[in-house]
């Protein structure tokens, strides 16, 4: 985990009363729900906004995920099938790179999401994750 990723979390910590981001993730350790909510400006910016490792920035490029908007179409579409499940499809990508890429898609929403509305966006996490 990186510093700005231990950040991100104790910001995320301040609106989850009594329990915590890593809490979370430890107890949905197989499935961790979250709403995808970019706008049209922010689905356009280059997947690098993201500060994924070189493992994980290079297989998504040779996929073809170069935007936001490219990574969020490309793994949030299919029923039935969860996001790290169609990652996992690329090849060489294998499952902690996944989980990373997901983890920091959630980071960089967070980060970008107005103040008055992260407290409310950490509820619907708990309310989706308990």
């Amino acid at each position: 985990m990186t510093r700005l990723d231990e950040d991100v979390m104790k910001e995320m910590n301040k609106y989850l009363d009594g329990t915590t981001m890593e809490e979370i993730l430890i107890r949905n350790k197989k499935m961790f729900h979250y709403s995808v909510m970019f706008n049209s400006e922010q689905m356009k910016q280059d997947i690098e906004v993201l500060d994924l490792k070189p493992r994980a920035y290079n297989c998504l490029r040779r996929y073809g995920f170069n935007t936001i908007s490219h990574l969020v179409n490309g793994v949030h579409t299919k029923e039935n099938e969860s996001s790290k499940k169609q990652l996992l499809r690329i090849r060489n990508l294998g499952k902690q790179t996944a989980e990373e890429i997901l983890l920091k898609l959630f980071y960089y929403q967070f980060l970008i999401l107005p103040d008055e509305r992260k407290k409310e966006y950490m509820q619907e996490i708990l309310l989706k994750n308990c």
